[in-house]
């Protein structure tokens, strides 16, 4: 989850709803372009196609960041159909590291979607953001009333869609002024963009719930879980403060046997939706 949460105020419910109505719009976009994974090894790739694929980055960018907001809040994540499990598939790995330059381009504007999402919230919302007086009436108050105007998945979305169309407005100029006729063509000689590690922060994060499920799968005793949790080193979520060192001894604590609880209960189901 990035540092800017635009979606810090919704409820689950409303981050469930929001979730799936990603999910939506990614199989129309699959629907519209059957072909468009494959168009992100085009060199020459004309707009229409790149617009596509900036599509797909940007609805994947907000699904997965609606989905980090319900993990950083140690709930599970709904129940999807085998549909919509199918599209999260189809989703990953849509390109390689050595992808054309252009789409290391539209990946980078892709992945910044959150902090610009946000910088477009009503200012109560930005400023509640990083914190807020819960026993300022008025603050909490002027939050409430802010949070209002983006109480159901319309209202956000038509947030989003605004953002998102200024970027492909953005990235359209660039690759007016970089190639005379990028209508037809792609953008050539451009200067690899460095990619950040959101990427490898997926595959990490993942990787842990899968550990944690094939540990689970062989553990017969709560006990058992915890030392092997031990043996196979695995890390305690990073907010979890007061860790003594171990998942046996920190599973003497209530509060941190509560926090193992849900983050085993959470990474088993993430590991089953998939």
């Amino acid at each position: 989850m990035s540092s800017y949460n635009p979606f810090w105020f919704a409820n689950e419910e409303l981050l469930a709803d929001l979730l799936r109505a990603e999910i939506h719009s990614i199989a129309e976009l699959f629907a519209r372009h059957p072909d468009v994974r494959e168009f992100f090894d085009l060199p020459e790739a004309n707009v229409q196609h790149r617009a596509a694929c900036f599509a797909l980055l940007a609805h994947r960018e907000l699904m997965r960041e609606i989905d980090e907001t319900l993990v950083g809040r140690y709930v599970q994540p709904p129940s999807l159909s085998d549909e919509e499990k199918d599209i999260l598939r189809r989703s990953q790995n849509l390109f390689a590291d050595d992808a054309p330059a252009w789409v290391l381009e539209v990946d980078q504007v892709a992945e910044l979607l959150p902090a610009r999402i946000y910088d477009a919230l009503p200012q109560p919302l930005r400023e509640g953001g990083f914190g807020f007086d819960s026993n300022n009436s008025t603050q909490v108050e002027t939050i409430r009333a802010s949070a209002k105007t983006l109480s159901s998945v319309e209202q956000i979305q038509a947030l989003t869609a605004k953002v998102v169309d200024a970027q492909l407005q953005r990235l359209e100029g660039r690759w007016a002024a970089a190639h005379p006729v990028a209508n037809q063509a792609g953008v050539p000689g451009r200067v690899p963009i460095k990619r950040k590690g959101r990427r490898t922060r997926d595959k990490q994060r993942m990787f842990r719930d899968k550990l944690i499920a094939e540990i689970d799968d062989v553990s017969p005793t709560t006990g058992e879980f915890l030392k092997l949790m031990d043996e196979r080193k695995v890390k305690p979520q990073p907010t979890w403060s007061g860790w003594p060192g171990s998942w046996s001894q920190a599973y003497r604590d209530p509060r941190l046997r509560a926090l193992i609880h849900k983050d085993k209960s959470r990474a088993l189901a993430r590991v089953r939706n998939r």
